[in-house]
């Protein structure tokens, strides 16, 4: 769930890894900060989620996904699916019965987002433009998707935060002797949160789930 601080020290350290080990030593300290809030929902056939983070270094960004149909009984005959790739309709046994789901999929993405979290994660909002991608999907008569109408919406979230304010911290390190050394360490708070998203005409819901947090840290590489 904490995306900005949950990566493994091996793998944010790879890159430095890789550089040459006699080009001579190389110090960096670096450090930064993170904010995100995450909510998803779900009921009457649809479900859904949204994460909008923003991050010192890179900015702001947002994922987006929404499916909305439902599960029916195929007629019996269904072709399966040639591409090995393409999904299959849901064999339930007992019996010969086969159920494809019959609907539509939304995902999308946007950059260049603005967040804005209360300091004790009160409140939160992020906003921006986002790419948004529909799908038909009619698993009962070999229809997967593939051909996606786009569209550029105003993405909206907003989230008021529930419940206490949780705090986290810790550290990492990794090492290689005499060629690599390097340590983290971070710090953040969290709090669970109710919210909406809305996304055009394609997505407007209210969470049933979701989550506020935001995290600093530090990071020393000696290579």
């Amino acid at each position: 769930m904490r995306k900005f601080m949950a990566v493994p020290m091996a793998g944010l350290m790879v890159v430095a890894i890789a550089a040459p080990v006699l080009a001579g030593p190389n110090v960096s300290n670096t450090s930064g900060t993170g904010r995100s809030i995450y909510g998803e929902w779900s009921g009457d056939g649809t479900y859904g989620y949204v994460f909008a983070g923003e991050e010192s270094n890179y900015g702001g960004f947002a994922d987006i996904y929404q499916e909305a149909g439902e599960w029916v009984l195929c007629e019996s005959g269904t072709p399966a699916p040639v591409d090995k790739d393409e999904p299959t309709p849901k064999d339930t046994t007992p019996g010969d019965e086969v159920y494809g789901f019959v609907g539509t999929r939304t995902y999308g993405y946007a950059t260049e987002l603005h967040l804005t979290l209360s300091r004790r994660l009160e409140m939160g909002t992020a906003t921006g433009t986002a790419e948004l991608y529909t799908e038909t999907i009619d698993e009962c008569a070999g229809v997967y998707g593939g051909d996606p109408v786009s569209e550029t919406v105003a993405l909206n979230v907003t989230a008021t935060g529930v419940g206490p304010l949780a705090s986290f911290r810790g550290s990492g390190s990794y090492k290689i002797p005499s060629e690599f050394n390097g340590h983290q360490n971070y710090r953040g708070t969290e709090r669970q949160a109710t919210g909406s998203v809305d996304a055009g005409s394609a997505i407007n819901a209210t969470f049933t789930f979701g989550y506020m947090n935001q995290v600093t840290w530090t990071e020393h590489i000696n290579s």
